[in-house]
């Protein structure tokens, strides 16, 4: 992205327990967004995940800088990950 400040499309994604289905969500969703021209960011909230989804959303983080997470220590429910992402 060029400007980190002004972002045009945010994407909040609720996770839980989705190990499996990350490493093929995140790729498909650059995959959409990068011909648009538009500056976008990927917000996945970790909603206390008891597998591995947390570890990967760190490894794609650091791999992809449109995407952002964060984390629940325990599991809250998608209705409050899902507003955690948009605040």
């Amino acid at each position: 992205m060029a400007d980190q400040s002004r972002v045009d499309i945010s994407i909040v994604v609720p996770v839980y327990n989705e190990e499996e289905n990350l490493p093929i969500l995140v790729p498909q969703l650059m995959e959409v967004l990068a011909p648009l021209g538009k500056t976008y960011e990927m917000i996945f909230v970790d909603d206390g995940s008891r597998d591995r989804s947390r570890q990967i959303l760190k490894e794609m983080a650091a791999r992809y800088p449109q995407v952002r997470f964060l984390g629940f220590k325990y599991n809250c429910g998608e209705t409050a990950a899902g507003a955690a992402g948009l605040k």
